[in-house]
């Protein structure tokens, strides 16, 4: 990439549509098996301006006398380099916040879609206006040249990734039975995000997870998030419909900090972090991590993917094991 950067200051000061160009076609690597791997530039545009507004969140790494926050190098670049960034840009953005103030999910989803199509979908069309949003952000803040100074981290991420993907996601498409027409899986690399924090969306061409910086690939994050999002849709309706222990599992579980708001999602989440982890080859300790985040029985759940038959056929017997292992609670 050094040898690179004399290409790449030229396209930027032609303007910011070349730099593009330029940037996206270095950051794609693909692995053995066809997984994309990118460092995607709307998400890109979209946490640098997150940061800017005060998205704070990561690993605390002093508590007192003022709470201090771990971030990434390339973190670390853009906020200071957007601390003295157009302030009319920022009054901009969060008037747009106010006007829309929707979860960081909702936000990353449409981000995520623009790089593959201009249409909004029906359930994102309340954000209509972020692009060009990102668009003003991109032209009157140095964007360009922070993705260019940041790449050579981000493309190391990306790498570390190759080796590891593969295999693991290829037992994945083994136990759901996917056909060879399956979506293809891009993952994202944002290293402007929290520590460990992934999140999963469909577009009309893949399956993208969006994956933030960690101390080594976050393989198993991936997986799971792979594996929840390409479940059949019968799982999830089976265990909203039919779990009898599943409304009081799932209160247990949000308060250890499980995100999902339904039994139906959080029927799925445990199916799919289950067939993560057997995918990973995770250790013991794993399945114990994950219990003490709430979700229950995984181990009793990954011996349920030696069934012949398809998962939506023996689901409902696995909730209900996981449900039995449970200590009653009166």
């Amino acid at each position: 990439m050094r040898a690179c950067s004399p290409i790449l200051a030229v396209l930027l000061a032609l303007g910011p549509s070349l730099a593009h160009a330029e940037i996206d076609w270095f950051s794609r690597i693909d692995t053995p098996g066809g997984i994309e791997l990118r460092a995607d530039s709307r998400v890109f545009t979209l946490f640098a301006l997150l940061n800017r507004a005060g998205y704070d969140a990561g690993p605390v790494r002093r508590e007192h006398p003022v709470p201090a926050y771990r971030y990434s190098p390339a973190r670390v670049r853009v906020r200071e380099a957007l601390s003295s960034a157009d302030l009319a840009v920022l009054q901009r953005a969060q008037a747009f916040f106010d006007a829309h103030p929707l979860p960081l999910e909702r936000y990353l989803a449409l981000s995520v879609r623009l790089e593959d199509t201009p249409e909004v979908p029906p359930e994102l069309r309340e954000l209509e206006g972020l692009e060009a949003l990102l668009d003003l952000v991109e032209s009157r803040w140095p964007i360009p040249g922070l993705r260019s100074e940041t790449f050579e981290e981000y493309r190391g991420v990306m790498r570390s990734y190759v080796a590891v993907l593969d295999a693991p996601l290829q037992r994945v498409q083994r136990v759901l039975r996917l056909p060879e027409s399956r979506p293809g899986l891009r993952v994202v690399v944002n290293l402007l995000g929290a520590e460990g924090w992934s999140r999963g969306f469909r577009t009309p061409q893949a399956v993208v997870v969006v994956v933030g910086p960690g101390k080594s690939p976050e393989v198993e994050r991936v997986v799971w998030e792979y594996a929840r999002l390409l479940l059949p849709p019968r799982v999830s309706e089976q265990a909203q419909a039919q779990w009898a222990a599943g409304p009081s599992l799932l209160k247990e579980a949000q308060a250890l900090g499980a995100r999902e708001a339904t039994v139906g999602e959080y029927a799925v989440a445990l199916v799919s972090r289950a067939l993560a982890l057997v995918a990973v080859g995770a250790p013991d300790s794993a399945y114990e991590a994950a219990s003490r985040e709430g979700y229950f029985g995984l181990k009793v759940l990954a011996g349920s993917f030696e069934d012949p038959r398809p998962v939506d056929g023996w689901v409902m017997e696995g909730l209900a094991r996981v449900a039995a292992g449970r200590p009653s609670r009166k």
